[in-house]
């Protein structure tokens, strides 16, 4: 075998893994091409953990569970041509949830382009605004090589700001590709990277809202964000205020309401509990009937305070009299309360209404409640991880399932692709999590696991501990819970949205040399496996419907 030649690629590649590792990074996901030849071999050669995956698709959103799970960027690398277009999904889904990763896309040099060469698109700015930043630094060899930690810093601290999500870097490589670096260019003190600054609240503004807050009904509703749980259960406390938390905010801890969405589709109860003031923290939470709430208790007077946007927020002056930022907002409204301020009596009444109405939706539900369900599967899945461990939830009826019927959790991370709602990657996307040592459990529907069946390939091979839970109706159960399944005739219903796919789920699994096991069974993430469990997408509806009927019939005693 001969040696391989020093090249500008390689030295250019070498030195941007370096400070890319100096800066932080600890992971790479790297889908298989030749173009791509120096970057993948620079990132092999490092001490990264590198994991190779063999469509761009899957180890896109791979990379962006290992920052949802981290909140730290990998790096992802693909080929030229098509390639970078298959990174498209996960790069919107980063950019609105703000999960930081370092996008590669491997480039013909420049004098191709245009010329109707092989495996070449236009690949400049290919995912438009869904990156915080782009860079086309040209083939290395004609590039100054004193620039090229400074590139790697650059992107590093875009992809990480206050705002974090994905930066593209697209890498033009001449031939040969296949070489050996030269010494790289010296490191720089001052590029290393610096904490992240997040805006503040003034003390002033800060004690003048809490002396505002103080003597008030309240209800603090939580997504996804920066915030500290902790921080926000003690204002909760020391306020008497009720608490909303979606499962992935990290707030579902035991005072929390577990059945809201249910306790609010009554609109005696949703009119009876409302506060005089609410505070809005984090993302938008994945249950509709919430949202709605907000929004009537805007209209009838309620004072709406809101975290600047961060993630996936819409129009948030839409619903908000205050705008502010969410870092440290709980900590602020702490510190800043009277200390001699005796706690409210109308605080702790509309909570009380909050907790009694919850017990008995909650026991009206587990009268109802089947064991071979999808909502009990929901709650199942929930309980299943150890504490430090994962729920990597389909954005579509599982989302909603957990939301509306898990047991409230503090202790897990609970990750969903709700910054554009899709289906894509699911199981990619836990494979990524799962991958940095949290044990995970992935709870899918079927359609969402034929969509990302390709992460199947090689995945038994992998050592991690991942349990893939799959809801089997044969097709998109929650397409019945909207209009579309009452209008339309069922030929037309089944042909467009039910979308059966006759799929034997259990033989594609096996296909890859996956154990398969079938519901009921443990769902503690054991190495790798296959969970299915089978429904009827009809009796499911019904009993949706049913569970909802109970917990109104409990409100309006």
């Amino acid at each position: 075998m001969g040696t391989a030649p020093i090249t500008a690629n390689a030295t250019f590649s070498a030195t941007l893994v370096d400070e890319w590792i100096r800066q932080g990074v600890t992971a790479a996901f790297i889908a298989p091409g030749s173009r791509s030849t120096p970057m993948a071999l620079a990132l092999a050669s490092s001490a990264l953990a590198v994991h190779v995956f063999h469509d761009e698709r899957s180890a896109a959103f791979a990379a962006l569970g290992h920052g949802l799970a981290t909140n730290t960027p990998a790096v992802v690398i693909c080929s030229s041509g098509t390639a970078g277009t298959h990174f498209h999904a996960a790069v919107v889904e980063a950019g609105l949830s703000c999960v930081p990763m370092l996008v590669c896309t491997a480039d013909r040099p420049p004098e191709l382009w245009g010329r109707g060469a092989p495996q070449v698109i236009d690949q400049t700015d290919l995912f438009g605004d869904a990156v915080r930043a782009f860079a086309e630094p040209g083939p290395p060899e004609e590039t100054d090589p004193s620039s090229w930690r400074a590139l790697a810093a650059v992107t590093y601290g875009a992809a990480t700001d206050v705002q974090p999500g994905p930066v593209h870097l697209n890498l033009s490589f001449r031939d040969p590709l296949t070489g050996r670096p030269d010494g790289l260019p010296p490191s720089d003190p001052s590029l290393a990277a610096g904490p992240v600054v997040s805006p503040t609240i003034d003390p002033s503004d800060a004690a003048e809202l809490a002396g505002e807050i103080a003597g008030k009904t309240g209800v603090i509703v939580v997504g996804r964000g920066q915030f500290d749980p902790a921080a926000v259960d003690r204002l909760a406390r020391r306020l008497r205020w009720t608490v909303l938390a979606d499962h992935r905010s990290g707030c579902r801890h035991e005072g929390s309401i577990r059945h809201a969405d249910a306790l609010l589709r009554n609109e005696t109860f949703a009119g009876q509990v409302q506060p005089d003031v609410l505070l809005r923290l984090g993302e938008i939470v994945s249950s509709k009937s919430i949202s709605q709430w907000i929004s009537a208790c805007s209209a009838a007077g309620t004072r709406v305070l809101s975290s600047q946007p961060w993630g996936r927020l819409i129009d948030p002056e839409a619903v908000a009299d205050v705008l502010l930022p969410e870092a440290e907002l709980a900590q602020r409204l702490l510190a800043a309360l009277p200390t001699d301020a005796a706690p409210y009596l109308g605080a702790a009444t509309l909570l009380t209404r909050w907790t009694k109405a919850d017990n008995a939706a909650q026991a009206a539900i587990a009268a109802e409640l089947p064991a071979d369900s999808e909502p009990a599967i929901a709650q199942a899945a929930v309980e299943a991880p150890p504490a430090g461990g994962a729920l990597v939830v389909a954005s579509s009826m599982p989302v909603r399932d957990v939301e509306w019927y898990g047991p409230n959790r503090n202790d897990i991370d609970v990750i969903s692709n709700r910054g554009a709602n899709g289906i894509d990657g699911t199981i990619a996307t836990a494979i990524g999590v799962a991958l940095t040592g949290k044990p995970t459990v992935c709870l899918v529907g079927d359609v969402a696991f034929l969509h990302d069946s390709t992460s199947l390939v090689a995945l038994a091979q992998r050592s991690l501990d991942l349990t893939i839970v799959v809801n089997d109706n044969d097709g998109g159960a929650i397409f019945s819970f909207l209009p579309q399944h009452s209008i339309l005739g069922e030929e037309r219903y089944e042909q467009l949205f039910g979308t059966p796919h006759g799929t034997d789920l259990a033989a594609l699994v096996a296909a890859h040399g996956i154990t398969v096991e079938t519901w009921p069974t443990d769902l503690t993430p054991q190495g790798v496996r296959v969970v299915i469990t089978t429904s009827n997408r009809a009796e499911n509806l019904e009993l949706h419907n049913r569970l909802v009927a109970a917990v109104a019939k409990t409100v309006s005693h």
